[in-house]
Parts: structure tokens; C-alpha cells; sequence
């Protein structure tokens, strides 16, 4: 299995966690939801970028 699908699948994992915070969340304090919610975003972004490189990279050129 490639990198880029084992954070795909920790992306999915982390917006699970996401959803049941955010569903949880009692709606005083901070929600820490963004926290994990951010997370996911950059690890999809980093999954998202190793899956296109040679792409990237050839339209650089």
C-alpha cells in the first residue's frame, strides 16, 4: 500500500473523528473539532499532493 492511500484512509479515519466530536460537542467551551478537522485537511492535502507530484512537476516544466 502507497503513502499517499494510507492517508487517504487516516483522512477518513480523522473526519469520523471529526463528525463525532462535532455531533458530541455540548456547545460550551472550545470544540475540538477544528483541531481534528484541520489535521484531516492538511494529512488529504499531503495525500492529495504525493498522489499528483509527477503531475505537478511535468506542468512546472
Amino acid at each position: 500500500m502507497e503513502l499517499h492511500q494510507k492517508l487517504t484512509i487516516l483522512g477518513v479515519i480523522l473526519l469520523a473523528v471529526t463528525l463525532i466530536i462535532h455531533t458530541n460537542h455540548s456547545g460550551d467551551g472550545f470544540n475540538y473539532a477544528y483541531v481534528t478537522g484541520i489535521i484531516m485537511l492538511v494529512v488529504f492535502s499531503a495525500g492529495f499532493l504525493l498522489f499528483n507530484k509527477d503531475k505537478l512537476m511535468d506542468s512546472k516544466k
